[in-house]
């Protein structure tokens, strides 16, 4: 495994093996800082092991870098085969294996290495790609569509605190800012500092906008046409979607599908990944709108932990339910609030991710979520 330098509050894997090597298990864990005068060596806190003692406190240890790789992103609407290369969520921990048997409900049974006369059952989300981590790169490459994926590209700015008079008292979080910090932030979380002074705004707005202070918007009419060609070439035959329905008790839901064929009039054929016939012979397929069709979203680095009101989605009788974390339990486990049925349901954190939204042809989020849950 070749060493790759490492920041406080990175997001990595640790391998406990004594060589480093591709087996396994990896840990994930947060970085906390580096070791003082040795580079070789940096400190961590476990995200799924607890000090010795069996107490609820993350085990802290010092690990060489050598033994540390970034997190993997998760490629969770990827179908499995058998045979594939994977790795398995287990005791804690991630273990290498190889898929032996696709089973109902998003199941398979696995084979970890040295372990061949064992077989193991996983669910779905319990499994991902095995890749290794050499020379800055992961070994197979992550698929093109996820380096230049359809999320909103944010601008960084770095800017520096050094008038204790604007930004005396100012928090961000529990933080508060001191003089002399530099912070790396969205461009879109940036606005030019102004004050009110008798009724107006200091320095000035642009002319456009000096009627009272408020921003007068005009309004206007108008009509957009689509050609039903411009609508089909958005999904191309055998593209891994995702599709919603308005029928009672499904609103807010979202299932993963490919797109079989265009039938007309902005309707296509899908057929469900996770979903099967009523004889369970053969994966469901039916027509759906363009409109209740929309691309996978892209994965986003793992969290450590979620947080309370945080929005995502959770993992459910085969499909995405947006709901929002209304608890943090103990063990990696959360209560989700659906607001569409009222309810509350306990979930695994491997069975949520962060809640998307596509908005004219883009990914976005939710600028209060806190995307790191640090």
């Amino acid at each position: 495994m070749s060493e790759t330098h490492f920041n406080q509050g990175d997001q990595v894997e640790v391998t406990t093996s004594v060589h480093g090597g591709s087996t396994g298990p990896y840990y994930p864990a947060t970085v906390l800082r580096p070791v003082i005068k040795d580079k070789a060596h940096i400190l961590v806190q476990y995200q799924t092991l607890t000090a010795h003692g069996g107490g609820p406190k993350p085990l802290t240890e010092i690990v060489e870098v050598g033994n540390v790789r970034p997190m993997p992103p998760r490629e969770l609407h990827r179908p499995f085969k058998v045979g594939d290369d994977v790795d398995a969520f287990r005791a804690k921990g991630w273990y290498r294996g190889t898929v032996r048997e696709i089973l109902e409900n998003s199941k398979y049974l696995v084979v970890l290495d040295g372990q061949a006369d064992l077989e193991f059952e996983f669910d779905h989300f319990d499994l991902r790609v095995h890749r290794e981590w050499d020379d800055g790169s992961w070994v197979p490459p992550l698929p093109q569509e996820q380096k230049s994926s359809g999320v909103v590209k944010c601008r960084k700015i770095t800017f520096k605190i050094s008038d204790k008079k604007e930004t005396k008292g100012a928090n961000f979080g529990r933080r508060t800012l001191e003089d002399d910090q530099e912070f790396e932030c969205e461009q879109f979380n940036l606005r030019l500092h102004r004050e009110w002074d008798d009724r107006s705004s200091v320095p000035p707005l642009p002319e456009e906008q000096k009627s009272s202070g408020v921003v007068k918007c005009r309004k206007i009419r108008f009509k957009l046409k689509a050609k039903k060609e411009t609508v089909r070439r958005n999904f191309e035959n055998g593209t891994l979607v995702e599709v919603s329905s308005d029928e009672e008790g499904y609103k807010d839901a979202w299932y993963t599908a490919r797109i079989v064929d265009y039938m007309g009039k902005d309707k296509f054929l899908v057929e469900y990944v996770s979903l099967v016939t009523d004889d369970r012979t053969q994966l469901l397929r039916e027509e759906a709108s363009s409109s209740h069709i929309r691309p996978c979203p892209p994965p986003l680095p793992s969290l450590v932990q979620f947080k309370v009101l945080q929005k995502v989605d959770a993992w459910y009788n085969e499909g995405w339910w947006e709901g929002s974390i209304s608890k943090v339990l103990t063990g990696s486990k959360y209560v989700v609030y659906f607001s569409s049925t009222n309810e509350e349901l306990e979930f695994k954190h491997s069975n949520l991710r962060l809640h998307q939204d596509w908005r004219n042809g883009h990914w976005v989020m939710d600028p209060c979520q806190d995307f790191y849950g640090l």
